[in-house]
């Protein structure tokens, strides 16, 4: 018998796919989130930099937007109890800022959220949000200025997510030079998007952007197929649906999105290589990479750790520096501190890319700091 117990991680995820049949386990649900973690794991362990074996502790819920925040606040409350000392979740801010008031009360673990809000982040809450509700509008509208658009049609989602971009979009047009000609609401689920495009196309914009969680994009270029008009057609992180989904991508065919995964970084690639040689396969695409960034900030805190409970976790993240990060272009980095609760560091943390006009694969397309032709391996 071994008294050594394992350091648990809880994982928690918010969102269910709509067509996804039951509730399985975490680990086939989810292998580009599991395996570059359990990768991590294993080369903290390997380096000397654990002292004991790491167990991940796994719950799906459907919160918001489909479900109800109440099945995250559950999920949350199960993961403390099983004595996870730090939690990864959850993904969307929809549940991320209302779970933040228990998070924060509780005072007991701290939890890394994906979401982008601001208003999540608190003493217990840090951010490693793919994507910020602040930063990608204004990224999205400069790189549109620099394709030559100069009055857009705003769509965004009638929600908390779809009013924080809208509010950051219209400072980013205004600092671009970039007039909105029109903005209007749109449900936040899939929906028949044929009348809100005809009043888009009655004031001619250049082009139109989507401030959205994802799901309301689906319909808008079969809506433009039946207006028979194709303005450009710029979103958030949305774009992300499309990133591992040949039908997603084909639905969004020809748009350009904010991404994180970006060729050019060799942490990336040094980090694909070692894991095709070990799980055979090479995912290219943000998600992996994302969660390999995740999975070292919190191994990072758990290895360092003085004592091994939540509040120690929680002092050891805000000692996170300059830790160089997988995602984004070459030379970003991670880091938290004290009054530091978002995690990246860099401009270009977040760029754009373009799925091609077949929807057959994305391209490289800018960064806030220009356009960038696609990456080409020397």
């Amino acid at each position: 018998m071994t008294l050594l117990e394992p350091i648990r991680i809880g994982v928690l995820m918010d969102y269910v796919p709509a067509d996804w049949e039951g509730f399985a386990d975490g680990y086939e649900s989810y292998p580009d989130i599991f395996d570059p973690f359990r990768l991590v794991a294993d080369e903290y362990l390997e380096a000397g930099k654990l002292d004991r074996p790491v167990e991940f502790v796994f719950r799906l819920c459907n919160g918001l937007p489909r479900g109800r925040f109440d099945n995250v606040l559950k999920a949350y409350r199960e993961l403390v109890d099983e004595g996870c000392l730090i939690i990864f979740g959850p993904v969307i801010s929809e549940n991320a800022v209302p779970l933040r008031e228990y998070v924060e009360s509780d005072g007991l673990v701290p939890i890394i959220v994906m979401a982008g809000s601001e208003s999540a982040l608190g003493e217990w809450v840090f951010g490693l949000p793919n994507g910020s509700m602040d930063e990608e509008p204004r990224i999205m509208a400069q790189v549109a200025h620099y394709d030559g658009v100069r009055t857009i049609g705003v769509l965004y989602d009638n929600s908390l997510i779809g009013v924080e971009y809208l509010r950051s979009l219209r400072v980013g047009c205004r600092e671009a030079g970039i007039d909105i000609l029109i903005e209007l609401p749109m449900p936040q689920v899939e929906a028949d998007k044929v009348d809100l495009l005809r009043q888009l196309r009655a004031v001619e914009p250049d082009a139109i952007m989507t401030c959205t969680f994802g799901l309301a994009n689906m319909g808008i270029n079969d809506a433009c197929a039946e207006l028979d008009w194709w303005p450009g057609r710029y979103t958030t992180t949305a774009f992300n649906y499309g990133a591992n989904s040949d039908v997603i991508r084909k639905k969004l065919a020809g748009w350009i999105g904010m991404e994180q995964y970006d060729e050019r970084n060799a942490v990336g690639r040094e980090f694909l290589d070692r894991f095709e040689a070990r799980y055979g396969r090479r995912p290219e695409y943000y998600m992996p990479l994302y969660a390999y960034d995740i999975g070292r900030l919190i191994m990072e805190a758990v290895s360092n750790a003085h004592p091994l409970t939540g509040r120690g976790v929680k002092e050891a993240l805000e000692r996170v520096k300059m830790l160089p990060a997988a995602s984004g272009a070459p030379g970003t980095r991670l880091r938290f501190g004290k009054y530091m609760r978002h995690g990246w560091m860099g401009t270009e943390f977040l760029l754009m890319r373009r799925y091609t006009d077949d929807g057959a694969e994305g391209v490289m397309h800018a960064t806030v700091n220009g356009l960038v032709g696609p990456y080409e391996a020397q």
